[in-house]
């Protein structure tokens, strides 16, 4: 897999963006440095669900929003 075939599997970067906050006060609004959170926001790494439900409670959204959806069974069979 190439650097452009990486699996999406969060939505932080996504949210960040739909909530106007930046990287850096998100960091530290959780006690992080701010490439741990530039790295989860590339989908370079995960956060562990403990994490992402810290994340979830920093931003004041549902911890489904920061997940990327996965394909639905239908949509694989065509």
């Amino acid at each position: 897999m190439g650097e452009n075939d990486k699996v999406k599997i969060n939505r932080i970067a996504e949210v960040l963006f739909e909530l106007e906050i930046s990287q850096t006060e998100l960091a530290e609004r959780l006690g992080k440095k701010r490439q741990v959170i530039n790295r989860y926001c590339k989908n370079a790494g995960q956060p562990t669900l403990a994490f992402l439900r810290e994340i979830a409670l920093a931003l004041g959204v549902n911890v489904q929003e920061l997940l990327a959806p996965t394909p639905s069974k239908e949509k694989e069979d065509k």
